[in-house]
C-alpha cells in the first residue's frame, strides 16, 4: 500500500510540474495532429497518421482524451498530465528491476530517485509544450522499461507489455525502434525468468501489433530511389542542408544533457556509470538496456540523416531507472542525489512561441454564431496566434457539428496579424464575400487559407479545391 500511495504521489507531483506551463502550450498542426484523427475516428471515418512518419498508435492513443474533453484546453490538460505518468513508471520499474535480495533502503531509494528524475525532466516538460517533440513516445519506452523489469521478475504476461509498448512507441516516432537493440542483450535472461513460450507469445503480440506500422514503413520505403534514401527523405523533409554525421550526434547529446538538464545531467551520468560497474548482474543489465537503446536510437536517427536532442528524450526513463539503481549502492546517494536533481531543474520551465494560445482558442469558438460554418485564415505577418483547425476542433469537443464548406455557408475568417496580438474574428457572408473583403486589402497576406485541414477530418472526401475562395 505505501508503494501504491508512494507512486500517487509521484504522479501528483509530475503531473502538478507539468500544469505549470500548460499556458506556454504550442497550437498547431503538429501538435494538434493526433487529436484531429482521434476526432475523425469518432465521426466514424478510418484515420491517417497525421504526418508521414509516425504510425496509428499516434491517434489511436489519442481517442480517450477526445472523447472525454469538452474543450482544448481539457483536452491538453488531460495530455500533460497523462505525461506525469512517467514518474510513478520510473519508480515502478527502477523497483522491480533492484534485485530483491538487495535491501529495502536501497530499493526505495533508487526508485524514488528515478521517480524524481523523470518528475523534474525539462525536457519532458518542452516536449509536451511543442505536443509533438516525439509525442509519446518516453511514456511508451516508459511502459516498455517497467514490462522488461517485470519479466526479469518472472512476471508470465511482462514480456507482451514490452513488447506492445515498442511497437506503441515506435507508432508515436520511429526512433523509438532503437530500443529492439536494447531488449536483445536481454532476451537469454527474460526467456529463463519467464520461459519460451510467454517470451513467444510477447513477441508475436509485438509482430501482430506492428503489421499496420510495417505496411506503412514498406509503402514509405517503396519510393523507387532506395530503402535508405526513401526514408531519410521522409524522416528529414523539414531539413534545409545536410548535416555531418558527427555533428548531428554530439549535438544532439550536449542539448540533450546540458541543454535540457543543465547540472542535472551530471548526477544522471554518475548514476548511469555506477550501475553499469555493478557487482550485480541484473543492475548491469540495467545500465546496458538504456545505453543499448540510445545507440540503437542515434544508429536509426544517424542512418537517416535526422536525429536531434528531443529524440534523445525517448530515453529518459531507462537512463533515469539506470541511474537510480546506480547512485542507490550508496542508498543515500540516491536520495542526495535526486535532491540535486530537482533543485537544478525544477525553475527550467520551458517558454512557449505563444503564451495563453490553448485558452484563446476555446474562447474564440465559445464567441462563434450557432449556425453552419465555414471557418477560415489569413495571415499577414507576425505569429500565427489562431489556427482554424483548433477552433473548429474546440467547437467539436464542445458538441458542435455544424462547421462545413459550401459556396453559401457562412464565413468566419481569422484575422491574424502582429499588431492584433489575439487575432480579430471577421464575420463574412459567405466564401465570395470573403474573397472580395481580401481583394479589396491594400497588401497580399502571407498565408491565407486552412479550412482543408479541418474538412477533411469531418468528411475525408474533401478536395483541396473545395476549401480554396
Amino acid at each position: 500500500m505505501f508503494r501504491f500511495l508512494t507512486m500517487i504521489s509521484l504522479w501528483v507531483v509530475a503531473a502538478w510540474h507539468r500544469l505549470r506551463v500548460l499556458d506556454e502550450a504550442i497550437v498547431s498542426s503538429d501538435s494538434l495532429g493526433p487529436y484531429l484523427q482521434a476526432q475523425s475516428a469518432l465521426f466514424g471515418h478510418l484515420p491517417r497518421p497525421p504526418n508521414p512518419e509516425s504510425g496509428d498508435a499516434l491517434w489511436i492513443t489519442a481517442v480517450p482524451l477526445v472523447a472525454a474533453a469538452s474543450s482544448v484546453t481539457e483536452l491538453l490538460q488531460s495530455r500533460f498530465i497523462l505525461g506525469g505518468l512517467v514518474a510513478p513508471i520510473g519508480f515502478a520499474a527502477a523497483y522491480h528491476w533492484t534485485d530483491p535480495q538487495a535491501s529495502t533502503a536501497r530499493r526505495w531509494a533508487g526508485a524514488c530517485a528515478a521517480g524524481l528524475f523523470l518528475a523534474f525532466d525539462p525536457g519532458l516538460l518542452d516536449s509536451l509544450v511543442s505536443g509533438a517533440r516525439s509525442y509519446g513516445a518516453p511514456e511508451f519506452i516508459g511502459i516498455m522499461t517497467l514490462g522488461v523489469a517485470l519479466s526479469l521478475r518472472s512476471h508470465p504476461w511482462a514480456p507482451a507489455l514490452a513488447f506492445g509498448a515498442l511497437i506503441a512507441a515506435t507508432g508515436h516516432h520511429p526512433l523509438a525502434l532503437g530500443f529492439g537493440l536494447g531488449i536483445l542483450p536481454l532476451l537469454p535472461a527474460m526467456h529463463r525468468a519467464v520461459g519460451g513460450r510467454r517470451l513467444r507469445q510477447g513477441l508475436m503480440l509485438g509482430a501482430l501489433v506492428a503489421l499496420p506500422r510495417l505496411i506503412r514503413v514498406g509503402l514509405l520505403a517503396n519510393c523507387g530511389e532506395g530503402i535508405s534514401a526513401c526514408l531519410s527523405k521522409v524522416a528529414h523533409s523539414n531539413v534545409e542542408e545536410p548535416v555531418p554525421w558527427i555533428s548531428l550526434a554530439t549535438t544532439a547529446i550536449h542539448d540533450r544533457g546540458l541543454g535540457d538538464l543543465a547540472s542535472g545531467a551530471w548526477v544522471v551520468l554518475a548514476g548511469l556509470v555506477a550501475v553499469l560497474l555493478c557487482r550485480v548482474s541484473a543492475h548491469r543489465k540495467a545500465g546496458q538496456f538504456a545505453l543499448a537503446g540510445a545507440i540503437g536510437l542515434m544508429l536509426i536517427g544517424l542512418l537517416t540523416g535526422y536525429v536531434r536532442s528531443y529524440h534523445l528524450r525517448i530515453v529518459a526513463v531507462p537512463f533515469a531507472v539506470a541511474a537510480g539503481i546506480g547512485l542507490a549502492r550508496l542508498w543515500p546517494l540516491a536520495l542526495l542525489g535526486a535532491v540535486a536533481f530537482v533543485a537544478q531543474t525544477h525553475h527550467r520551465l520551458p517558454v512557449g512561441p505563444d503564451q495563453g494560445a490553448v485558452a484563446r482558442h476555446d474562447q474564440v469558438a465559445a464567441k462563434l454564431p450557432a449556425s453552419p460554418l465555414w471557418v477560415d485564415r489569413v495571415w499577414w505577418d507576425g505569429p500565427p496566434t489562431l489556427d482554424p483547425s483548433a477552433v473548429v476542433l474546440s467547437g467539436w469537443l464542445a458538441g458542435r457539428r455544424d462547421f462545413r464548406l459550401g459556396p453559401d455557408v457562412p464565413f468566419i475568417l481569422l484575422q491574424v496579424r502582429e499588431s492584433l496580438p489575439e487575432g480579430q474574428i471577421l464575420e463574412l457572408k459567405d466564401a465570395q464575400d470573403a474573397r472580395r473583403w481580401l481583394s479589396a486589402q491594400d497588401s497580399l497576406p502571407h498565408q491565407r487559407g486552412g479550412a482543408y485541414d479541418w474538412a477533411t477530418i469531418s468528411d475525408p472526401q474533401i478536395r483541396l479545391e473545395d476549401a480554396r475562395w
